[in-house]
């Protein structure tokens, strides 16, 4: 990266590349503490507030909603994943877990699913410790979660100890973008985690920055400072969801949102980063909100008619029946085992097998294959409407 690349009001956190005398390397500014008011997001901003608001109005309605953003969270994980060049999908992902063998899947789905796992981790600790969980120990513990299957990674959980940069070409010189010196990134991310990780309104501020205005922030001040080898992207990603959760919204996915828009992504993040523009990443991430926050309303509504609709076809079975009881639970993992099945709803295998042959009967179900035992099913109505593109 060369001087002219980044805008004049920027230069002045230029330093030389770590071991690329030619070079400059971004130390990231300050975390902003207010955004200057724009035309060009702020309707987008209010329009988001609102779906915000409708969404938590939407899910605190819905019952069984803990099954619902079981299966979103493993949208999130497949779509952000998909960001970086993975090939798993969403019924691979599933039928992973639901075998815990990748034989016959792509390799990366080991990948995708530790996004899960790391996923769960954060709003676990979330639940537990609020805002104040969500700390620099937080992000490594993410980030070393992430990057357990990496043979790549120098340390898993730790900074870089080199010089990154970014862009297609294989030379420094060329890059799009080249983030700080490995001897930057600590006090980086301590300023980082003092300013809006831990973010609390001051009284020499104007005003206090709104949950969208931090998520951005937070977002594109860990992107800019990229302070992992490998895996920031998605690191910085899961930044997103428990951000929100932290400030008590209902669990909100964007990656799919992002996928869908991931060369404006990257531009509206290269943006802040070599110009200091924020208007562009504030008003895609606006608009990411308001169609996630759509979507995921959408998706619950109809997977619990789905559901309602199972339970009317199955309401000539005892309500307390494995027969009826299992419609609510595929709506959370619509790829399964009768050996999960058994052991999340406290059945007998026999039980279970006996309940799986009724939903096959009725349609709902159909075997993945003819495996004898421990036999995979999957519900092919739910996986088509999380396979629906919104709209």
């Amino acid at each position: 990266m060369r001087r002219d690349d980044v805008a004049p009001d920027r230069q002045p956190y230029l330093v030389p590349a770590f071991g690329h005398p030619n070079a400059y390397a971004l130390v990231a500014p300050p975390t902003p503490r207010a955004l200057v008011p724009d035309r060009a997001y702020d309707a987008v901003f209010a329009a988001a507030h609102a779906a915000l608001g409708r969404l938590q109005g939407a899910l605190a309605h819905i019952p069984n909603v803990d099954m619902v953003t079981r299966t979103l969270a493993r949208r999130e994980a497949v779509a952000s994943s998909q960001i970086e060049g993975t090939q798993t999908d969403l019924p691979q992902l599933l039928t992973y877990e639901a075998t815990l063998t990748a034989s016959d899947l792509p390799q990366d789905v080991r990948i995708t699913q530790r996004y899960v796992t790391a996923l769960q981790i954060g709003l676990d600790r979330i639940r537990h410790g609020g805002r104040a969980a969500l700390d620099l120990s937080l992000i490594d513990a993410l980030h070393a979660q992430l990057m357990q299957d990496d043979r790549t990674a120098p340390v898993a959980g730790g900074y870089r100890q080199t010089q990154a940069w970014i862009g297609s070409s294989r030379r420094i010189e060329d890059a799009t973008f080249v983030p700080a010196p490995p001897s930057e990134i600590a006090r980086c991310m301590a300023e980082m985690s003092a300013s809006i990780l831990q973010y609390a309104p001051r009284e020499d501020e104007p005003a206090s920055l709104s949950i969208l205005a931090q998520l951005a922030i937070v977002h594109a001040q860990f992107e800019t400072i990229h302070p992992y080898h490998d895996g920031n992207g998605r690191t910085g990603r899961l930044l997103l969801p428990l951000l929100l959760a932290a400030e008590g919204y209902p669990p909100l996915y964007l990656s799919g949102a992002l996928l869908r828009v991931r060369r404006d992504y990257y531009a509206a993040l290269a943006a802040v980063q070599l110009r200091g523009q924020w208007a562009p990443w504030l008003e895609l991430l606006g608009r990411a909100v308001i169609e996630s926050c759509d979507e995921s309303v959408s998706i619950a509504q109809d997977l619990l008619a789905l559901a309602e609709r199972w339970e009317a076809e199955l309401s000539g079975y005892r309500v307390d029946s494995a027969a009826r009881r299992l419609p609510r639970f595929l709506i959370g993992h619509p790829v399964l085992s009768v050996g999960q099945a058994a052991k999340a709803l406290q059945l007998s295998v026999p039980t279970a097998n006996a309940a799986f042959k009724n939903l096959v009967d009725a349609g709902i179900l159909r075997p993945l294959d003819e495996r004898k035992r421990n036999r995979v099913f999957l519900a092919p109505e739910v996986l088509e409407r999380l396979d629906r593109p919104p709209g």
